[in-house]
């Protein structure tokens, strides 16, 4: 039986319920986000601007070729893309059975049980929060150069930065495909032209010829400092996990979201080895000693070798535009991950609610933006310089929890399949062998991270070399507070890491509701 309220399909989760059980005069909140709204070709958009391919291409890159990989690069970045598909495999198969916007910290609940997913919980809701916030600072950095080089106008960085994360908050606020189609324009315009200028530097043949070593492992024995090579790789990486986050937004998302995850980290995968190869064949045998000159400017200058004039100032716009579609993706992570804390009774219960009319998490939203825009006022009154301390610290401290997390939500794949049961040997594969090798792959990037920490920050100051501490700190909070709410408050430690799109099916087991949402 198709159950309907109204003459209308009935859409799963606690708006209908709190509709039907309200019997005062306070009309009931919106806790559920707009369901149905996002395709999968949003997903795709949303995830890959989060990894930002542009700011990967001018900066990541040149640094594994100047001081990690070396001239083997290219064949790290592929070695890198069959780690995190083997991770992919276990956490698609969560996807398949747990849509929440809590993602991981869902997922490790079901997983492992409610403090260490209550832990997880925080940690990522710190990450992608801190994140948010560090990469807006590499977007004032360069908006504020792009005025001041093509305007004359001189702004300090911090008023750009600012700004553009109270713009986010006013694109948030309405319904999420507004964001998806600004990031989708973004990101095309970024992939396109790093495209266009790669493909010119290999069709010309840059300095030396082809270089086909460099996508051999025999190329790693070359390498300054592997280790680094591999953790600026997975550092590119950082964002292709928000895809179940959109879970509960996206139509049919038990196969919309397993198959982004792959389409996501494929497709990044095959254009950063793409552009590596292109960096190594522009300068060719001189590319690490360019590398570590250049940095940040060494696609820039390939671009001027190698392209027309004009493509050199686009270049220069579009690093500004995929700062700002970095951020807001991270924003949007960062809102959803604050939502459904506050919906679970976690963080305040206003924060769980949604936009009546746009159903987008603006309490949440509006929390990150001003934790985003006060962390931003800090590093300003401090002094601090937007790249090298505020873009590059906080990105360390997000990168490594996010790491953490993913290793926890690898385990916590196979103690939930432990518990729901296996069968036949490709759910032994796919829900035990490969997570077990993703828990080995996330724990050397931890280690590697760990080794390099001062080189990565730039600096030795003990504010930097606590880094982890910090992790470990937020982690042991939200386990200890999960047990003091078991023992003080049993319904709010009842509700950690509960699966809202399972409730009403509980309420009317014999009974199919329909989530029905505009194709907007």
């Amino acid at each position: 039986m198709r159950r309907s309220f109204g003459g209308r399909p009935v859409t799963r989760g606690r708006d209908w319920l709190m509709t039907q059980t309200n019997t005062g005069t306070q009309p009931a909140r919106s806790t559920d986000l707009l369901r149905s709204s996002i395709k999968f070709f949003h997903i795709v958009l949303m995830v890959t601007a989060a990894a930002a391919p542009l700011v990967v291409v001018s900066t990541y890159i040149p640094l594994s070729i100047g001081y990690g990989a070396g001239m083997s690069t290219p064949v790290t970045y592929i070695a890198t893309t069959v780690i995190l598909l083997i991770f992919s495999v276990g956490f698609a198969q969560m996807a398949k059975r747990i849509t929440s916007a809590g993602a991981f910290y869902t997922f490790s609940t079901q997983g492992l049980g409610k403090p260490t997913g209550l832990a997880v919980g925080f940690m990522i809701v710190a990450a992608y929060s801190m994140i948010a916030a560090a990469i807006s600072g590499g977007f004032g950095f360069f908006g504020a150069a792009l005025v001041s080089t093509y305007f004359k106008i001189d702004i300090a960085w911090y008023w750009y930065s600012i700004a553009g994360l109270a713009l986010m908050f006013l694109l948030s606020y309405f319904r999420v495909t507004v964001g998806a189609k600004f990031l989708g324009i973004a990101l095309t315009l970024e992939v396109l032209v790093v495209f266009a200028v790669c493909a010119a530097v290999i069709v010309q043949g840059g300095q030396d010829g082809q270089q086909p070593g460099s996508l051999l492992p025999s190329a790693w024995s070359t390498a300054p400092a592997i280790g680094i090579g591999f953790f600026l790789a997975f550092w590119s990486w950082i964002g292709f996990e928000t895809t179940a986050i959109y879970g509960e937004e996206t139509k049919d998302p038990k196969k919309a979201v397993p198959r982004a995850t792959y389409i996501a980290v494929i497709t990044l995968g095959i254009f950063y080895t793409f552009a590596a190869y292109a960096g190594i064949v522009g300068f060719g045998q001189d590319s690490p000693a360019k590398a570590s000159e250049l940095v940040g400017l060494y696609y820039f200058d390939l671009a001027d070798m190698y392209t027309m004039p004009f493509v050199r100032p686009l270049m220069d716009v579009l690093v500004v535009t995929g700062f700002f579609a970095c951020t807001f993706a991270f924003h949007n992570n960062a809102a959803r991950y604050f939502f459904s804390l506050g919906r679970d009774g976690i963080l305040p219960r206003r924060l769980g609610t949604t936009n009546p009319v746009h159903k987008s998490p603006a309490w949440a939203a509006g929390l990150q933006t001003v934790i985003a825009i006060t962390t931003v006022a800090i590093f300003a009154f401090a002094g601090a310089d937007p790249l090298l301390q505020l873009a590059t610290w906080l990105p360390i401290f997000c990168t490594l929890a996010v790491i953490v997390v993913q290793l926890i939500v690898s385990i916590a794949v196979i103690g939930y399949f432990n518990r729901i049961g296996r069968s036949g040997a490709g759910d032994m594969w796919k829900t035990m062998i490969a997570p077990l090798i993703g828990v080995a792959a996330q724990a050397v990037v931890i280690w590697l991270l760990i080794q390099n920490l001062t080189f990565l920050a730039g600096s030795e100051i003990i504010l930097v070399q606590m880094i982890p501490l910090y992790v470990v700190i937020i982690a042991v909070i939200g386990f200890a507070y999960a047990l003091i709410l078991k023992s003080s408050s049993p319904a709010r430690y009842a509700t950690i890491g509960q699966l809202h799109d399972q409730e009403m099916m509980e309420i009317f087991p014999d009974e199919e509701f329909v989530n029905e949402a505009p194709d907007a």
